[in-house]
C-alpha cells in the first residue's frame, strides 16, 4: 500500500461504557490515512450518526514501520485497508486473509504528465526519464509499461520523493517526462501551478485499491459488527454523492489542514467521491473479473507465481446487509445537518 495516500489497530475491544443506552463496540482498522478528506466516507458516516447507530466506535491507529498485512497476522488489526498487491502476496505467502469490501473501485495512481505535453499514450514516453514518488510506485509503472507493450529498461526510473515543488519542478523543466504518483501527489503538482494529465492505461484504473481484509478466522466472530461498520460506512459513501459540498464542510470540520487552498480541498474532495462511488449499485462491491485481470498482470511480470483462484481470497457475505439502507433517508440526514451547520 502506498502509505503516504491513500495508511491502523488491536483486537477487537468491547468498551465497558454506553452511548445513549447502547453498548458500543470499538473497532480498530489500519488505513492509509487518518480522518481525512480521502476517507470521508468514515468522517461523513461519524458526523451523521450512522456509527453510532451500529453501535460501533471506530478507531484509526497508524501502521508504522510493519506492513499492513502484519498487522492482521500478528492481531492487532480489527479489519486492514489493503492493495491488491498486498493481499495476493500474503496468500502466496501462506497468510489466510479474506476481502470483504473493495473500499475503492478505482486506481488512485496515475501517470502524470504536463497538460502540454505530446504524449498521448504512456508509449509516447519510450526513452525518456520517468518520475515515481517512492519505490511503492514502481510496479504499478513496470505494470503499465507492460499494458503499452515497454518494459522497465525502455524508460529510465528516477525516484524523487514527495516534495511538491520539486514534483512540479521536475515536470516543468524537463528533468522527468511523467511522474507516478496517487491522488495526494496530484494535488501537490496542482498546488504549485502545473496542470497535468493522467496516462495510466484505461485498462488499469479499475483496480480496487485499499479494500478492507480481514484474517479468515475472524470472520463469523465479527459478523455483526462488521455487518454495522460496513453498512455505515457505505452510507458515509453515499453522503458524498449527495451532497459533496455539504460533506466539503464536514470534511472541512474535521480535516481543516486538507482544505487550506479551497480549489485544492474540492479537487481531492471530487476524487475521493469518485473513487468511493461503485461501479454499479453496490458499495463495496467485490469484482472477481477484476481481481483475475490484476493477478494476471502480476503472474506476467513475476510478482506472483500463479492465479489464485478468487474464491480462496473474496468473501462478499457483508455487501448485501451493507447496501440495506435507504438513500432517500441519507439525502434527508445530509440536508439537516447542512441545515443546521452550513
Amino acid at each position: 500500500m502506498n502509505a503516504r495516500t491513500l495508511l491502523f489497530a488491536l483486537p477487537l475491544v468491547f468498551s465497558a461504557g454506553t452511548l445513549a443506552a447502547q453498548e458500543i463496540t470499538t473497532i480498530k482498522v489500519l488505513t492509509p490515512l487518518p480522518r481525512h478528506t480521502a476517507w470521508y466516507p468514515l468522517i461523513a458516516g461519524e458526523e451523521l450518526g450512522y456509527f453510532k447507530d451500529e453501535g460501533i466506535a471506530v478507531e484509526l491507529i497508524p501502521g508504522g514501520d510493519l506492513p499492513a498485512t502484519a498487522f492482521l497476522d500478528n492481531g492487532n488489526a480489527d479489519v486492514a485497508s489493503l492493495d491488491p498487491t498486498e493481499v495476493l502476496n500474503a496468500h502466496q505467502r501462506g497468510l489466510d486473509f479474506d476481502v470483504v469490501y473493495e473500499v475503492m473501485h478505482g486506481a488512485i495512481e496515475g501517470i502524470f504528465v504536463p497538460e502540454a505535453s505530446d504524449a498521448e499514450s504512456l508509449a509516447d514516453l519510450k526513452g525518456t526519464t520517468i518520475g515515481i514518488v517512492g519505490e511503492s510506485d514502481r510496479p504499478l509503472l513496470i505494470s503499465a509499461l507492460g499494458h503499452a507493450g515497454l518494459s522497465e529498461g525502455d524508460v529510465t526510473v528516477a525516484v524523487l520523493g514527495e516534495s511538491a515543488p520539486l514534483l512540479a519542478t521536475s515536470l516543468q523543466n524537463g528533468r522527468v517526462s511523467g511522474v507516478v504518483g496517487a491522488v495526494s501527489d496530484l494535488v501537490a503538482i496542482r498546488s504549485q501551478g502545473v496542470e497535468v494529465k493522467n496516462l495510466l492505461p484505461p485498462e488499469m484504473s479499475e483496480a480496487p485499491a485499499n479494500s478492507y481484509a480481514m484474517r479468515s478466522d475472524k470472520i463469523e466472530e465479527m459478523e455483526e459488527v462488521m455487518t454495522g461498520f460496513l453498512r455505515a460506512w457505505a452510507k458515509g459513501a453515499y453522503a458524498g454523492q449527495s451532497d459533496p459540498k455539504a460533506v466539503a464542510a464536514m470534511t472541512k470540520k474535521v480535516a481543516p489542514e486538507n482544505w487550506v487552498r479551497e480549489d485544492l480541498g474540492m479537487l481531492f474532495l471530487e476524487n475521493a467521491i469518485d473513487l468511493h462511488s461503485p461501479d454499479g449499485d453496490q458499495y463495496g462491491a467485490l469484482r472477481g473479473e477484476i481481481w483475475t485481470g490484476v493477478q494476471e498482470e502480476m503472474v506476467a511480470s513475476g510478482q506472483l507465481d500463479a492465479v489464485i483462484e478468487t474464491s480462496e481470497f473474496l468473501d462478499d457475505r457483508f455487501i448485501a446487509p451493507a447496501n440495506d439502507f435507504d438513500k432517500a433517508e441519507v439525502d434527508a440526514d445530509v440536508k439537516a445537518w447542512a441545515d443546521a451547520n452550513m
